[in-house]
């Protein structure tokens, strides 16, 4: 507290409603007690949620990253990110493979809401719609079709069949769907 103080134009008391409000929004927390000349200070310290609030440059090396390896050539672009999936594969694949049915296809739709890709998952009598409405790698696949691949194939191997993509977001529609039979 005592750093904050002292910024000119901030009051204890502002700094504290600031603090409570960062606190009650989940992006800060107490960290712990540091002593003071007078009195403990709290530290606060940011949580992960924070993290999301402040820009990042991720993206945009990436996509330098991928079109290095292209500028080296296709096979290259290639193989990179063939390595990739089967890390994400060998990752993923043992959370399910051993289920079957309705179990596996709902773990994984569980992981794949964990990975950030708000999937929907539906019944119908020719097997299983599985929607996705946010693609986490989408800046990426735009200009880098392999990798929307990738991540396709690492789908279908967590699902363990074949995947029919019948909507995808990088070619404009609003989600990507794919339409598959349960093992």
């Amino acid at each position: 507290m005592s750093d904050l103080t002292e910024a000119p134009g901030l009051t204890r008391t502002a700094i504290l409603n600031h603090l409570a409000t960062l606190q009650a929004e989940g992006l800060v927390r107490h960290r712990g007690l540091r002593q003071g000349k007078r009195r403990p200070s709290v530290v606060y310290e940011a949580t992960p949620s924070a993290d999301t609030a402040f820009p990042k440059g991720d993206d945009a090396f990436a996509a330098d990253v991928l079109q290095a390896l292209r500028d080296q050539g296709p096979a290259m672009l290639g193989r990179t990110l063939r390595q990739v999936g089967n890390t994400w594969v060998a990752r993923d694949l043992p959370r399910v493979e051993k289920l079957r049915g309705r179990a596996r296809t709902e773990m994984v739709s569980k992981i794949l809401a964990e990975r950030g890709l708000l999937p929907t998952l539906q019944r119908n009598p020719e097997g299983y719609v599985l929607r996705e409405r946010n693609c986490p790698v989408m800046r990426l696949a735009v200009d880098h079709p392999e990798v929307c691949d990738t991540i396709h194939r690492w789908m279908e191997a967590l699902v363990g069949v074949p995947l029919k993509r019948v909507h995808c977001m990088r070619r404009g529609d609003a989600f990507s769907e794919y339409q598959f039979r349960a093992s």
